[in-house]
């Protein structure tokens, strides 16, 4: 049967407010979703930080194999941030998620960045040691498996 002149623009505007509506849905599991990943994925590349800076303490391996492990675990903390940050949550509740999720991936950057400085220090003088690194990554791998349960609870 075909539409009427009157009855077109109506299941037209239904079918645009369903859609709008799905994508909003999505939109608001997405968020949690999102962020859960982000803090997986970060955490995973707080290990391998933390395992590289641990090889480097014991003399397993070389200062700069170990500052290539924390430049490549920190671009994947950035990727994440990122990932994390243009999100658009619709609720209070998602934009809450997202502001605690951007803070503990700033803790994460700013415990590779102590690690850095610690693994780039010739003399040991001011700059942090390999240990003030491993406990800023430890700190930042705690807060994200917090931060992933809660996520994952909700």
């Amino acid at each position: 049967m075909p539409d009427t002149p009157a009855t077109a623009p109506r299941r037209v505007l239904i079918l645009g407010l369903a859609a709008l509506a799905i994508v909003l849905a999505g939109c608001s599991s997405g968020v949690g979703e999102t962020v859960s990943t982000a803090a997986k994925d970060s955490s995973s590349a707080v290990a391998t930080a933390r395992l590289a800076l641990k090889q480097d303490m014991d003399g397993k391996l070389t200062r700069a194999a170990t500052a290539t492990a924390l430049d490549d675990a920190l671009k994947e903390v950035e990727t994440s941030r990122s990932t994390v940050q243009k999100l658009s949550p619709a609720s209070q509740a998602d934009r809450e998620t997202q502001r605690q999720a951007l803070d503990i991936l700033d803790q994460c950057a700013a415990g590779f960045f102590t690690a850095r400085a610690a693994v780039s220090a010739d003399d040991g003088g001011a700059a942090p040691s390999t240990a003030d690194g491993e406990r800023a990554l430890a700190a930042a791998q705690d807060a994200l498996e917090q931060l992933s349960q809660k996520v994952g609870s909700r």
